[in-house]
Formats: structure tokens, sequence, C-alpha cells
């Protein structure tokens, strides 16, 4: 795997504190095929799954089990007012028939939504294989979903920490979060957080057909994986890390720990795509110019391999001329980034009530998108716009920018 690096300005001012913007770039060799999946479908069967819901969920699902390959594996469990492994994680050449006759026979969904004992019984799925079952594999749950967790007598649970670090401390199995349904009857800030801690993707499905869509490009990102677990190793630390993102092929932003001299940080699966990060930074300079700074060493270890240890520096400049030059490769990524970050923006100016700040948003943030080519993203923010002037509900258009702007995989290449 190729690994190569570029910050933003090779320059800062020979003193003071100063902020680079550092973007990472992975390349799988031509001759990394694929590899195998094992992955656990937590589908959500509470009572407001019935109907077409229970149905289009069922056929999804029958569906993808035949598209998925003999030497993956797949597991099943439901969760309402308890959890059932309905059938273990299992190798799909053998049990394909047995598992689409289980799906097409599923019962009628009942009962409240309890998603702590949902994620339980599925990470659980993955402790009963032997880990040389879960090597050189894609380790993943897909969470389907209508509703907002709740506690045993139905009412809705407001504190989600707990959930969150359920999923933290699985950091070697990726999860995805797909919400069914209007984001009127859903939580879309959890999932696409709890996404987000599962370093998976987060699709908002406001309507069957994209619900369909999305579990189709979910399965098409894992038979396209090429590396099973991913991880970023920092050593050598000479600046303070403010923030790391994956910026493609789709964004997934990382907890990041306190100041240290090194740690390693898993970021999920890599597919046969270019993989970028962004590492943004806080320096000290050296007092004179010309001196390099060495701001951290990175090596990008992948199912048991690494790459080379590359070191990124920074000169300091007493030209301030100097420091007017961004690199556009690495100003592009910003702004891919920046378009996500501004959905939350967005969403915490309308729950302060501040219109007019969230419509300024709205407006810089619908110009950048549309630069960039983001085609989804700009009619979300103009339908967000109109309905916020109407004073309809924006639920929706709040989450399918969530989904949308984490899409990139054709904006960094």
């Amino acid at each position: 795997m190729k690994i190569t690096t570029k910050n933003g300005s090779d320059l800062r001012p020979i003193s003071g504190d100063y902020s680079t913007t550092t973007l990472i770039e992975l390349t799988p060799e031509s001759k990394m095929g694929r590899i195998p999946s094992n992955v656990v479908f937590l589908i959500d069967a509470s009572s407001s799954m019935g109907g077409d819901k229970w149905s289009t969920v069922k056929t999804a699902v029958s569906e993808i089990l035949g598209s998925l390959q003999d030497d993956d594996r797949v597991g099943v469990v439901l969760f309402d007012s308890s959890s059932k492994e309905i059938f273990p994680l299992a190798s799909l050449a053998e049990n394909r028939s047995a598992m689409q006759d289980m799906i097409k026979n599923l019962a009628a969904p009942s009962g409240v939504t309890n998603l702590e004992a949902g994620l339980k019984t599925a990470y659980g799925a993955f402790e009963k294989r032997a880990d040389k079952d879960k090597l050189k594999r894609v380790n993943h749950v897909i969470l389907l979903t209508d509703g907002f967790p709740t506690d045993d007598q139905g009412y809705r649970v407001e504190q989600t920490q707990k959930y969150e670090d359920i999923v933290r401390r699985h950091e070697h199995i990726t999860l995805t979060g797909v919400g069914i349904g209007s984001a009127d009857d859903y939580d879309s800030n959890f999932i696409s957080k709890v996404s987000d801690i599962g370093r998976g993707s987060y699709y908002h499905a406001n309507d069957l057909n994209k619900f369909k869509e999305g579990l189709q490009a979910e399965i098409a990102k894992l038979q396209s994986s090429v590396v099973g677990n991913l991880a970023l190793k920092f050593s050598d630390l000479n600046s303070r890390i403010m923030r790391i993102a994956k910026i493609a092929p789709e964004i997934t932003i990382y907890d990041i720990p306190g100041n240290s001299k090194g740690f390693e940080l898993p970021t999920g699966s890599m597919t046969k795509d270019m993989t970028a990060f962004i590492v943004q930074t806080n320096s000290q300079g050296a007092g004179a110019a010309g001196a390099e700074i060495p701001l951290f060493s990175l090596t990008a270890v992948y199912d048991g391999k690494s790459t080379e240890t590359v070191t990124v520096n920074i000169k300091a400049t007493d030209r301030e001329a100097d420091l007017g030059q961004v690199d556009p490769d690495v100003f592009k990524a910003i702004q891919v980034l920046q378009v996500h970050l501004n959905g939350e923006q967005i969403q915490a100016s309308l729950e302060a009530g501040d219109k007019a700040k969230a419509t300024k948003i709205i407006e810089n943030t619908t110009k950048i998108a549309s630069n960039l080519g983001q085609a989804n993203v700009t009619r979300a923010l103009t339908r967000l716009a109109t309905d916020i002037s109407k004073g309809k509900s924006v639920a929706d258009d709040l989450a399918t920018i969530k989904d949308e702007s984490k899409k990139t995989r054709l904006l960094i290449k």
C-alpha cells in the first residue's frame, strides 16, 4: 500500500502557535483482492416497523443474502422489547437458503425498541467466533431502525451515552446505521453519531426505495473491500492533534486521545478506492527562519502488514507573503469536510432558535457544495431554506444533508 502526505502549507511563522492541515492518501496496490465479510444485520422488530416497512426489510435483506459471496458470513439479530439472535454468524455457502427462508417467515413486529439489548447481542455474535475467523475480513454490523431507543416501558431514552459506549468498545467491528422513514420519527442525530463512532456509513431512508438503495450501496462497499482493519499509527508527536477525519471515500470524524507521544487509531475497513484523511495539528515555532519542525510520524497498519513510516514536517519562515500559499488538494479536502460540519452548525442554530444564523450558514454552505459538485447536498440545502421560510418541519432535510454530505468518493481523487 502506498502512503503519501501533503500539507496545506509547508511553511509557518517562526514563533507562536500555528495550525496545519495535512492530507494523507492511502492507495491500495492493484494486486490487493477482495476480502470476505462477517456481517450481522441488527434489525428493529418493534411494533412501529410493521406493514410495508417490514415487508420491504424482509425482501431487501433476502435479496442481499442472494448477492453476497459464498465465503461471506452473515448473522441476523432482532430487537424489540428484548433481543434474539435468530441466525448465528455463519457461512453463506452452506446456509444461504435457510437464512432466506428464515427471513421470509419472520413474525410480525411487536414490542418496544430495546436497542441496548440488540447491540449487545449483535456484538456477541462476533465474540462467539474464534479470532482466526475475524482476521482479514470486514467485521461489520448493519443497524436497521425506524425509531428512538426506548426503555422497557416504551419511553424514549434521551441519554444515549450507554449505546455509544457499547459501540466504542468494539473498535475493530464497524457499524453502519440506516434510519428508516421520516426523521421526525427516529433520532437522526443519534443514528449518524453512533455510525461515526462505529466508523461506518449513515443512510437516511425516508422512503422505501431509498432504503433499498442504501442497503445496496452498503453491500457494494463491502464487496469491494480489500482491507478489513486499517489503523493509523502516530508516533513522535511534536504537535497537538486537533482533529482526524476520513474524507474519502466517505466522511468519518474520529475520537482522538489526549496529548501523548503516540497512539494507534482504528479507522475501519478499506475499499479498493483511494482512502484519504486530513489531520489538523497545532505546533509551536522554532524561533529561526528555515528551521524544519517535525509534526508527527505516521504508519498505516492493515491486516497484519504496514506501510513505510513517513514523517510530516513544516518549515519556519519570517516572510509573511509565504504564508498565503495553500495546496489546492488540501484546500478542497477542507471544504468537503466543512460542508459536512456545517450541517451540524445549521441544526444547532435552528435548535437555538437563531434562524438568521442558520440561513446565513445555509447560503454559504450551498455555495461551497455547488462549487464542489455536490448536487444532492445542494438540493437538500435549497429545500431546507425553503422549508424554513415556510415554517415546515426540517427534520428530513437535515437528515438528508447528514447522509449525502458524507459521500465523497467522487470528490477526492
